[in-house]
């Protein structure tokens, strides 16, 4: 069984293997292509080379085409900053936003972005899962509007619209799954979608449809999600994985998430700290030891977060070697 297989196999929660390992892999593959990320990310060839010279070195189970919250945020008049040549943008101000129609043909990184990921589809999409990333619609509202709660009866659907043209986008070129990120609201997103729940939930119906649509899989990214929390979160939008980054799981965390699990029909991607190695290593330890004995088929692990660009490929290779290996 091939990476692709596998991935798929696990948000079927039918994969009776090895959990698959979809680390984020964005200014650390600029880092091994030796180019800044702000340069690597405005030409489709050195784009599409980075991402497929980073899994060719590590040979991890997915290639995610980016990590990047600004995106977006840029077509409504945003503006981002780049911190230093490898770490990813973010989103520096916003004062400029205007709540208006827009296009991904408006965006000069969305159509590189796109035309980058198909050449990835193209390339080694028969053998390893190619993934589509999209700001989640909470997160790019509280990105643009901030804590304002009035105008968000606009808001919502203008800025779905766009998301569903992105979606659309990445369904036609065949990705494996699309992860929506809503990472960026931190602990407080469930509270915000459920305090516009019917706003919300007609967006990620049409989101999550579309997807579907194109037999890819609509993943959902949080951050400090709390356990008690997810099943209103499913009841709501109904994902077909939810990925629970910065979460330190225990076993009995495991267990729930395996109940879960197997209730709901969600696989769950666990969040291995590659920026800590004391702390990346003791939480392999716990979910490695659970995932031997109890053998669920819809976890999976991911990096906690933008791998650092600065890691040490060794640890990588290490890592990938004892998920082989378990």
């Amino acid at each position: 069984m091939n990476s692709k297989t596998a991935f798929r196999n696990t948000i079927k929660l039918m994969n009776r293997e090895k959990p698959v390992f979809i680390p984020f892999v964005y200014g650390f593959a600029a880092k091994i292509g030796q180019l800044p990320l702000q340069d690597m990310v405005s030409d489709a060839t050195y784009y599409s080379h980075s991402l497929e010279e980073a899994w060719e070195l590590f040979k991890y189970d997915g290639i995610v085409n980016h990590f990047d919250a600004t995106i977006e945020a840029e077509l409504f008049g945003c503006e981002a900053a780049w911190p230093d040549d490898y770490a990813p943008p973010e989103v520096a101000d916003c004062s400029r936003f205007k709540l208006r129609q827009v296009n991904p043909e408006d965006s000069h990184r969305i159509q590189v972005l796109l035309e980058a990921t198909s050449r990835t589809v193209i390339s080694k999409g028969k053998e390893v899962a190619v993934i589509g990333t999209v700001t989640g619609p909470v997160s790019l509202v509280k990105t643009l509007t901030g804590d304002k709660d009035e105008g968000i009866e606009e808001a919502v659907p203008i800025i779905g619209d766009l998301l569903k043209k992105l979606a659309m986008k990445l369904g036609e070129l065949r990705v494996d799954a699309v992860f929506f990120r809503e990472d960026l609201t931190g602990a407080g997103y469930v509270n915000e979608l459920m305090s516009h729940e019917k706003l919300y939930a007609d967006v990620y119906t049409t989101l999550f449809n579309l997807i579907k649509h194109y037999n890819g899989s609509p993943v959902l990214i949080v951050r400090d999600t709390a356990m008690e929390s997810i099943n209103d979160l499913h009841r709501i939008i109904t994902p077909g994985g939810i990925i629970l980054l910065g979460r330190k799981l225990n076993g009995d965390d495991l267990a729930q998430l395996h109940q879960l699990s197997d209730s709901l029909k969600v696989s769950f991607g666990l969040p291995l700290p590659l920026q800590d190695t004391s702390r990346l290593w003791e939480q392999f330890d716990v979910i490695n030891r659970y995932v031997s004995q109890h053998n669920p088929a819809g976890f999976f692990y991911v990096s906690d977060g933008d791998v650092p660009y600065d890691m040490s490929p060794e640890t990588l290779h290490e890592l990938i070697a004892k998920i082989r290996s378990a």
